[in-house]
This record gives C-alpha cells, structure tokens and sequence, in this order.
C-alpha cells in the first residue's frame, strides 16, 4: 500500500493491525528462486539424503544408517552423492550391492544427471550392469537413467502435496516467496491449483514444460499447441504461471556428457565422448527455439559446456529479445561468448552455490576441464560487466535452497570456512548489492514479474523478506550466517523464526 518513513507509516495503521518492528534489520523484497526443481526436493524430503558426505565411508555410514531405520521401504531412493567422494569420481555396483544385497536400490548424484544403481533393481528394470562403454557398472547416465527410474513406486497426489507443503514450509523459512520450477510443469498444474484452491499455496510458483529433442517440426507444433491450451486452463492469478518452455542442451562435466568444444582434458580427441553429449541434432535446437519464439514462448535451456552455451546462444539469434531468453547454469563459457548475453537479451540464469569450491569443484569437476578452462568457471561478473542481466537461484535439490549460502559464494567465490584466500577465480566476485539484486529483481524480470514483485514499491506484491540483520553491513565472510525472521507473501506471514 505504501513504503516510506515510520512517521508516514504509522500514521496508516488502522486499529487492531499487527505491526512487525524489525528493529534496525534489513526489509527486502522476497527472494525469487529463479531455478529450483521444486517437486523432486519435495519428494526426497523423505528419501535417502547424502549432500554433504565427501567420502566413500561417508556415503556409506548414511547409507546404512537409512536402510536401518527404514525396513519397511520397499525401494531405497535418495540422492546427493558427489562423484568425488568415489575414487576414480564414480561409484560401483560391488559396493552398493553388499550395503543393500536384499532390495532395490536407486541413488542420484546430486547434480541429478547419474544414478547409482544395485544389482536388484537392474533386475527388476531388465537392465546390462552398465550402460556404456567405460561406465562403471551400476552407473546410469542422462536418459539410461530411465530405465529403472520409471520402476520406482509412484507417489500418490496426497503424498505429492504433502511433500509439497513440506517443501513451501522449507522454502519459506529461507526468505522466498516466489520459485520457478524448471521443467515437468506440465503434470503440476493439476497439484498447484489444487492446494491455491484449498488455501494452502503459501508460495508463487512459475511451472515450465518440457522443451524435448527428436521432435519433427509438425509433432513440434502440436506439442506448442497442447502447452498453449494447457497454459490458457491456468486461471490468471499472481500465484501459478507458466508460458516458459525448458530445454536440455547437455548434461554435466563430472560425468563428462557437458558438451564442450575441446575435448576433456583427461580424454584424447579419438575417445569416444571426448566433446561431451549434445542432446539435439546439428540445427534442431535453432528451428524449435524458433518455432516456440513465433508463437510468444520464452525459453531457457540447461547448458552447461562452452559448446552447449554457444549453441543456445545461436539458437536465440534470430529470436524477439523481448522474450527474455534464458540460459541456465553457465558453467564453463567460452570468453568469446560472455558478451552475447547483454548483446542477445539472453538473461544468465545461475546458481552461484554451484562454484563454491570444494572438493568435488576442485578435484572432480575443474581437472575434468584443465586448468585454462576450469578458471572461467562461472562468470558471472564478467557477465554483468557487459551489461548482461543475471538472475540467480539454489537448483534444490541439486544444492541446499539456502539463498544466503549463495550470496555468500557469488560475492566471496570462498568455501564458508574462507578457503581459498581471495576467492577461487575472485575476479568473478560480485557486490552484495549486485547478487542481491539477482536474486530478486533479476529473477522477477527472468521470468517477466518485473512489474510485480522484485522490489518493495507502491502497487507492487507485499512479498516481503525480513532478516535478522542489517544486510548491507553484514561482513562478507559472514552472509552465510545470515538469517530469516520473517516472510510475507501477499501481505501474509508465513514464516517466523
């Protein structure tokens, strides 16, 4: 209704109103989680969790703990692993077979791109024990992972939104109003609409649908126009969007499937898979951007590698800039192309938590690239420089959904014990302000809200993040430590601390 000095304020209060003092903290505008996988978090809520273990014993020790105190699942299901805990950066059948010799076991990395597997479920699917030359068995890469996933015991909608709720409650406590799910929105509406119904939608979801390969121009078009009148059924409300499409231009440098325009650097030009995997043909990406851009979609694509990035970057070229084109993740980009965004209209989607650099960036994911490569991970700052629009998000559950955790990484380029000195590539290091503003005005133009939310303005949504300090003069070793005493959505509180 109105933002101004306390003075002003309180002399609109009507009687009987609550009125929150943040004694000398921070009220901001809510956090807006530009890229989150929203229903797979919720799911594994309940599921297997191994974020955090960097060893082999350590995965291990949580594994059996689970499978102790959970003999009634009828599958073991988690995810998290990072490939460096495992020597040689993946792990093996042997070693999940004796931790779960009696039922099947299925547990994705933590950037979701493999999945590590027992010998009962490849049973169960029909499965060989690996699923390419090289790969270890009991590791399914990128679409091989369907094969057992698809066997896996579905949940129920009851337990979707469950786990839904679950999953707004975590989200709330971390400052976000609003998230943007990145792909498989088409089989949520039905479940978002049906908690707002209830009033029990606490959080603004925008839904993206799936953007898919081996599609002829024809069965292209039909798709477009299912997702049209699939978005029209979405009453208009400020609370469930959708109108983007998403689209998976590669996979991952860990599991070497990011495509890059040099081979790996532990690979020779002649191996097999040495350039990464490209998931569209020569082209196809450039005609169906083009095909969903005429009909007024925007469109963000997964591209990880330099040679992915620069394919996606070609196939919004022809495109109307007005869309707001995204990309998201922005790994490893070739330096030619960093001034393509600002150039394209292309918004930089990024989750600065992605280059925090641990064990699993410095050992497994930079000495799969080299060293030259490896140190223009994550430009984030060169981006912006060029006048490039970034907006920033968590990709829970591939990371914690801990918006501080990032602002930390995207301003400090350090661990949060400080390591290493000066940052890794600390030329990417940004101002608070600046990865503040990615995570709030940036991600509301990313996904075309800039009207609405982003700011705390008159006529604007009462989204509202209160801290527990003054942000601003917060020490940047400390942004991490910071957190949420309250959160407002639409006027209403939804979380206290």
């Amino acid at each position: 209704m109105a933002v101004g000095t306390d003075e002003e304020i309180l002399a609109m209060v009507p009687p009987g109103a609550r009125v929150i003092d943040a004694r000398g903290a921070t009220v901001m505008p809510a956090l807006n989680d530009a890229h989150v996988h929203f229903m797979m978090g919720s799911r594994s809520l309940a599921d297997l969790n191994l974020a955090g273990a960097d060893t082999q014993p350590a995965v291990e020790r949580r594994i059996q703990d689970f499978v102790a105190t959970h003999p009634e699942r009828e599958w073991v299901v988690g995810r998290g692993w990072f490939y460096s805990a495992f020597p040689g950066g993946m792990p093996g059948i042997e070693a999940l077979d004796r931790l779960i010799p009696d039922r099947p076991a299925y547990l994705e990395s933590y950037d979701a791109h493999t999945a590590w597997v027992n010998s009962r479920a490849l049973a169960i699917a029909g499965l060989k024990a690996t699923d390419a030359p090289g790969t270890p068995a009991g590791v399914l890469k990128e679409s091989a992972m369907q094969g057992v996933r698809r066997h896996l015991p579905q949940p129920t909608p009851e337990m979707d939104r469950e786990a839904v709720r679950a999953g707004m409650r975590l989200a709330a406590s971390h400052g976000l109003a609003s998230v943007q799910e990145a792909g498989h929105g088409l089989k949520q509406v039905e479940l978002y609409q049906a908690l707002l119904e209830r009033g029990e939608l606490t959080m603004r979801i925008r839904l993206a649908f799936d953007m898919e390969p081996g599609l002829d121009a024809t069965e292209w078009e039909r798709r477009l126009e299912l997702y049209r009148e699939a978005a029209h059924a979405v009453p208009s409300n400020d609370w469930i969007g959708t109108g983007i499409l998403k689209a998976f231009a590669d996979g991952v440098v860990e599991s070497g499937t990011a495509a890059v325009l040099q081979p790996y650097a532990d690979m020779s030009p002649a191996d097999p898979g040495a350039f990464g995997t490209p998931f569209w043909e020569r082209g196809e990406l450039a005609n169906a951007v083009r095909a969903a851009d005429a009909r007024g979609w925007q469109i963000q694509v997964h591209a990880i590698g330099d040679a992915a990035i620069r394919d996606a970057l070609d196939a919004f070229e022809a495109c109307n800039p007005s869309r707001r084109h995204r990309i998201e993740h922005i790994e490893a980009p070739a330096a030619a192309d960093l001034g393509r965004f600002a150039a394209l209209g292309v918004i930089a989607s990024m989750q600065p938590q992605h280059a925090e650099p641990t064990h699993n960036l410095l050992g497994a994911w930079a000495p799969r690239l080299g060293a030259a490569r490896a140190s223009g991970g994550w430009p984030w700052a060169s981006i912006l420089r060029s006048g490039g629009r970034l907006a920033f998000g968590s990709d829970w559950p591939v990371v914690p959904i801990d918006p501080f955790g990032s602002l930390h990484v995207a301003v400090n380029r350090q661990t949060r014990s400080g390591e290493p000195p000066g940052g890794w590539v600390g030329s990417e290091r940004l101002e608070v302000a600046d990865a503040v503003a990615a995570w709030t005005s940036g991600s509301a133009y990313a996904e075309r809200s800039d009207l609405a939310k982003g700011h705390l303005r008159k006529g604007m949504l009462a989204d509202i993040t209160i801290l527990d300090r003054d942000l601003m003069a917060t020490p940047a070793a400390e942004l991490a430590d910071i957190k949420v005493e309250a959160t407002v959505v639409g006027g209403r509180v939804v979380f206290e601390a």
